[in-house]
């Protein structure tokens, strides 16, 4: 009886020891991969640029960068530029429009050292509202016009590179809106 006495013994002591090798094991090896996470971000330097055209001329050249670190998961970056325009609702009150720029961004490191660039940009803008003259030569002016401009772009983009993502044409006055992103590894 005594030989099994100290084999469940040692049976006991080989079921504590071994779980606790375990978890140590475990921790390294979280360890090892919040490591190699930390070491895979890529900071980016993306710049959006709104570009309008009247036919061949140019009419504006909008140009917004932000910072996005490249990584599985990351924090979007985001860039908020703009006005709060008052709109009026009637005679004596007017509720605030936010109107101007809105990017977000995310980028990922692909295997073939290429970003996988995630853009959601909007812009909105008013038109300049008309004034018309009324019987008793007072001005009356109109609401203005809201312009609106919305795209999700999802780009494989090599570090250096230009593309002219979206083309858009505004139905009112035929004016054509590109949007133009690059990407560069910031230093």
């Amino acid at each position: 009886m005594k030989p099994y006495r100290v084999l469940m013994a040692l049976v006991m002591v080989a079921l504590l020891v071994v779980p606790g090798v375990a978890q140590d094991k475990a921790k390294t090896d979280g360890a090892d991969k919040a490591a190699e996470v930390k070491k895979t971000i890529t900071p980016l330097r993306i710049q959006v640029v709104f570009n309008e055209f009247d036919g061949d001329k140019r009419i504006t050249s909008l140009p917004y960068t932000l910072m996005v670190n490249a990584d599985t998961g990351g924090p979007i970056a985001s860039i908020r530029m703009g006005l709060r325009v008052p709109i009026r609702t009637s005679a004596n009150t007017s509720t605030y429009m936010d109107m101007g720029t809105n990017i977000d961004g995310r980028a990922e490191k692909q295997e073939d050292g290429k970003f996988l660039v995630s853009l959601s940009v909007e812009r909105s803008s008013t038109y300049a509202p008309q004034s018309h003259v009324a019987e008793n030569n007072q001005a009356t002016f109109e609401q203005p016009v809201i312009q609106q401009f919305r795209s999700q772009l999802n780009l494989l983009m090599r570090e250096g590179q230009t593309v002219p993502s979206t083309v858009s044409t505004d139905p009112l006055t035929g004016h054509v809106t590109k949007v133009d992103v690059t990407v560069n590894v910031a230093k």
